[in-house]
């Protein structure tokens, strides 16, 4: 082992632990109106699910890699796994479709094509997300036989990701920068925590860059080129998420940034409109903040709740009303934020 995945390695096995350090604050749980939203949510992507076992941007849509991706980390969330739960043959059959689409991926594998997600995450979006939904399913060494081939297919999937990071720290250029890199560095720690060697590539160059490049010290809002260095709460919680993850929120900088997302709306990049980057930002931040259980994620969780809560469509479901609108994303998403607290995929430990 390399030294550079000794350090991922290291830093993922630090911050389980931290993780899984035992808490007294009253809020670290499920909220009943979070269960209530996130039942009635998970309801509705179920019901959205194709009979091949994938999911496409709505209900009746195309699969895309992507989206059965993120709509199976969160069957995993609620509690089932590909062999047991309440949701094990939906999430066998989301495996199984996606196991055609990853079979022998390699250097010129290309999984899914013109994406939404894509043109907005970045053209390897779906390989992030895949890439992290397997990790976390390897950590539960459910089945050996499987666990092998998904390593396998991790290692290829996982050198691909490595390769994109640019030497700023950041990685492929997109329409979020922030969200896209921070995708890229969660799918690598998870695989690295799940025992994937990484190579040519380093989770202190992505701290590096968001502390030199991005971190405002003065008043701890990140702030990307891309964006006219405009203070934004996708960046912010993006930028939390990343230096909670690599056990830096004891630093008086980070807890500079982490305090911002306290005064923060969820909704406030687009005067007061959501779409699928909000709900994404919303998940990382609620992550971060929960790594850490300090007094921001006390008020910050019944407030992010209350946000998701009011936004649900009757049906159950969430939409973005920007950019990213698609209904199964911004489903997941939403379901995940509420669910952190149940520390039921090891994402939301380290």
């Amino acid at each position: 082992m390399n030294s550079t995945s000794r350090r991922w390695s290291a830093l993922a096995a630090a911050m389980f632990l931290l993780g899984a350090a035992p808490t007294t604050l009253p809020t670290d749980q499920v909220s009943p109106a979070a269960r209530a939203s996130s039942d009635k949510g998970l309801a509705w992507l179920l019901r959205s699910q194709n009979n091949d076992g994938s999911w496409g941007r709505e209900f009746g849509a195309p699969g895309e890699v992507g989206n059965t991706s993120i709509a199976a980390l969160t069957l995993m969330a609620h509690g089932s796994t590909p062999t047991r739960g309440p949701h094990y043959r939906p999430l066998r059959k989301a495996f199984t479709w996606l196991e055609l689409r990853t079979r022998n991926y390699g250097p010129n594998s290309r999984l899914d094509q013109g994406t939404l997600l894509q043109r907005k995450l970045g053209p390897n979006a779906e390989l992030y997300l895949v890439t992290l939904l397997y990790a976390q399913s390897l950590s539960l060494g459910l089945d050996k036989y499987e666990d092998e081939i998904r390593q396998h297919e991790l290692t290829s999937m996982v050198r691909d990701i490595a390769a994109l990071q640019k030497p700023n720290g950041e990685w492929e250029t997109s329409y979020e920068p922030m969200l896209t890199t921070i995708s890229a560095w969660m799918a690598l720690k998870q695989a690295n925590a799940a025992g994937i060697t990484i190579e040519n590539a380093s989770p202190q160059r992505v701290v590096r860059y968001l502390l030199e490049d991005c971190l405002e010290k003065n008043t701890g809002v990140f702030k990307e080129d891309k964006w006219g260095r405009q203070e934004r709460f996708v960046t912010q919680a993006g930028g939390i998420r990343v230096l909670h993850g690599e056990g830096l929120g004891n630093q008086a900088e980070v807890r500079k940034a982490a305090a911002v997302i306290g005064r923060m709306n969820w909704d406030q990049d687009v005067g007061g409109h959501v779409g699928g980057e909000e709900f994404l930002g919303a998940l990382f931040a609620t992550q971060a903040l929960f790594l850490e259980r300090t007094e921001q994620y006390g008020s910050w969780y019944p407030r992010i709740v209350s946000g998701l809560v009011k936004s649900q469509n009757a049906d159950g479901s969430w939409q973005g009303h920007h950019c990213i609108t698609d209904r199964v994303f911004c489903t997941a998403c939403s379901i995940m934020t509420m669910l952190v607290p149940d520390k039921l995929v090891p994402m939301n430990e380290r």
